[in-house]
């Protein structure tokens, strides 16, 4: 699957070149994009691949209110739908956090408050990190 330059400028992977030609890789540059075209607050990626077998990446990042973090779920899942890949978001209606498993790659979205009592960066703290340069940090 080809990845669109748009979506992966953003990124700072050790090794753009062979993560996006990875389908995680691809997955990724659409999630990132979609999250912070709705502007999702302190976008995070953890490479998770030597941690556990979950996952390759989690994309993790905050919305301002539930409807926000809604709508952010919603536009993720129609970006990746329109690139073929599905998920049904774990956690809709007045939800402080919202999961979307994409196999390789999970999304989650959670409120500013949910987020710092669940602390997932300090959880997964041996994954490689990179911040989403085009997004802004949470207050």
């Amino acid at each position: 699957m080809e990845t669109s330059g748009s979506l992966t400028e953003g990124l700072e992977f050790t090794d753009l070149a062979q993560l996006s030609g990875e389908e995680a890789g691809h997955k990724v540059a659409v999630i990132c994009g979609g999250v912070d075209e709705l502007k999702a607050l302190d976008i995070i990626v953890l490479d998770v691949r030597k941690q556990t077998i979950l996952a390759d990446y989690f994309v993790i990042c905050s919305g301002t209110s539930s409807t926000h973090i809604r709508s952010i779920a919603a536009q993720v899942q129609d970006r990746m739908r329109e690139s073929g890949f599905r998920a049904k978001p774990e956690g809709e209606g007045d939800s402080l956090w919202v999961v979307m498993d994409y196999g390789d790659a999970i999304l989650h979205v959670l409120s500013e408050e949910t987020r710092e009592f669940y602390d997932l960066e300090r959880l997964w703290a041996d994954a490689k990190m990179t911040q989403w340069p085009e997004s802004q940090p949470a207050s």
